[in-house]
C-alpha cells in the first residue's frame, strides 16, 4: 500500500468533525493530533492506531516546531504508513498545512486534505450571529494577529476601508495593536467586536465589546490562548 497522509480538520466541538473525515480517521495507522482536538474526538482513533500529540504550545520555549512536526510526518511515511494528521478548527485555516502536504509530497506519499468547521463559525454561531449579511456586509476577511516573527502588520487602511467582518486568528498579544490601527485609518470605535476563548471546552469564554473596548477586554488576561476575535457589526 502506498504511505498516504491525511490533513483533518476536527472542529472545535466534540460533534464537529464531517462524516469525511471520521470515516477517514477510521483508517489511520497513525495519528498525530494537535492539542487543541476535543478530548471525546481522540476516543474516535481507532485503538490499532499508533497515537502522537504534536501539538504547539503558543510562547512556551518547549513548544514543538514545525520541522519537527514534519520530521515525524516523514518518519511515517516512509515507513508505508497511512498517518492521519488531526487538527483542531478547520485543516486550510492558518494550519500549516501546506508545508505538510509538501513533506508528504517529498516522501513520495499521497496527500487528502479534509477541511473542519472553523473556530470563526463556531463562535459567530454561538451568538446566534454571521460572519456576513447580504443586506450591509458582503464578505469576510481572515487574518493572522502574529506573524512568524512575532509582529502583526497587515495594510491597516485597506482593511478599514472594506467595509467587511474581519476575523483575527492568535491576536490576543497584539489585539490592542490591531484596533487601535483599524481605528486609526478610519474603521469606527463603536464597531461591534466579539472574542471566543477556548471555545467547546469547560473554560470557554465569550466577550461582546467594541472595537474601542477590545485592547482592555484583552488585557484583562480572562481570555487566553486560544481566542477568536470578530470585528464587525454583523457579530455585534
Amino acid at each position: 500500500m502506498k504511505p498516504e497522509l491525511i490533513i483533518i480538520g476536527a472542529g472545535l466541538g466534540a460533534e464537529s468533525m464531517t462524516l469525511e473525515g471520521l470515516n477517514a480517521l477510521k483508517t489511520a495507522e497513525v495519528v498525530l493530533f494537535d492539542r487543541l482536538v476535543h478530548e471525546d474526538t481522540l476516543k474516535l482513533i481507532p485503538e490499532s492506531a499508533v497515537k502522537e500529540s504534536v501539538g504547539k504550545h503558543p510562547y512556551s520555549r518547549n513548544c514543538i516546531r514545525q520541522d519537527d512536526i514534519n520530521s515525524v510526518i516523514n518518519k511515517y511515511l516512509t515507513e508505508g504508513r497511512r498517518v492521519v494528521r488531526l487538527k483542531g478548527g478547520d485543516s486550510t485555516l492558518f494550519a500549516r498545512s501546506l508545508e505538510e502536504a509538501e513533506e508528504a509530497a517529498r516522501c513520495g506519499a499521497s496527500c487528502r486534505i479534509i477541511p473542519g468547521v472553523t473556530s470563526a463559525s463556531t463562535l459567530a454561531s454561538k451568538i446566534t450571529r454571521a460572519l456576513t449579511d447580504r443586506r450591509s456586509v458582503s464578505g469576510c476577511v481572515f487574518i493572522t494577529g502574529h506573524l512568524k516573527d512575532g509582529k502583526c502588520e497587515h495594510n491597516w487602511k485597506a482593511l478599514a476601508e472594506l467595509g467587511m467582518t474581519i476575523v483575527i486568528y492568535m491576536g490576543v498579544r497584539n489585539g490592542r495593536h490591531i484596533a487601535d490601527e483599524l481605528i486609526k485609518n478610519g474603521m469606527r470605535p463603536e464597531t461591534s467586536a466579539v472574542v471566543g476563548s477556548r471555545l467547546e471546552s469547560v473554560d470557554e469564554k465569550i466577550c461582546v465589546t467594541t472595537l474601542a473596548c477590545l485592547g482592555d477586554v484583552l488585557e484583562t488576561g480572562e481570555y487566553p490562548h486560544p481566542s477568536t476575535i470578530i470585528i464587525g457589526n454583523p457579530v455585534g
